[in-house]
């Protein structure tokens, strides 16, 4: 069962544009090698007949990050948005050393990302009720200052409350 849902998240990440098919094939290489080893900046270095390769755990991140923006804000919704924190993540976790995600929590929260148990990076949507109808506001917080507000977008939902806010 597990390899199935890896397999859908990997067919849903590559088919959202959110990562590339060489990030895929270099977590895939990951997954299918029997002695890896684990460098200082959390990269697992994999040893081949015809060369060394990197393949970055950061590839397992953006899937499951992407994984978590549809599950929680929907296909349409995410298409719109992931663009945008595609990039910042990419910028963001060439930095980090001892990287993890958590999925989406009872409040705002799509995703947050942590660097050594402490929060780097976390994507938030909240409905709000205008005169007009719904909106989702779509917005992240990022290190140094995670109490500012970075907008991503604001996007019309309709005039009936979305089902599963």
């Amino acid at each position: 069962m597990f390899k199935k849902i890896t397999a859908l998240l990997l067919a849903i990440a590559v088919f959202t544009g959110c990562v590339g098919i060489s990030e895929v094939a270099s977590a895939k290489e990951f997954k299918t090698q029997s002695s890896p080893v684990v460098d200082s900046k959390n990269k697992v270095e994999l040893k081949s007949n015809k060369e060394k390769r990197v393949a970055p755990i950061v590839a397992r991140i953006i899937v499951s990050a992407a994984g978590y923006a549809v599950k929680k804000l929907g296909k349409k919704v995410a298409d719109d948005v992931w663009p945008v924190v595609k990039k910042k993540l990419d910028d963001l976790l060439e930095k980090a050393e001892d990287i993890s995600i958590k999925g989406p929590g009872g409040g705002e929260r799509v995703f947050a990302i942590f660097d050594k148990n402490k929060e780097i990076f976390r994507l938030d949507a909240k409905l709000l009720k205008k005169p007009d109808g719904y909106y989702l506001w779509v917005h992240y917080h990022i290190t140094p200052d995670m109490s500012e507000h970075h907008d991503i977008a604001e996007i019309y939902m309709g005039k009936n409350k979305p089902a599963g806010w």
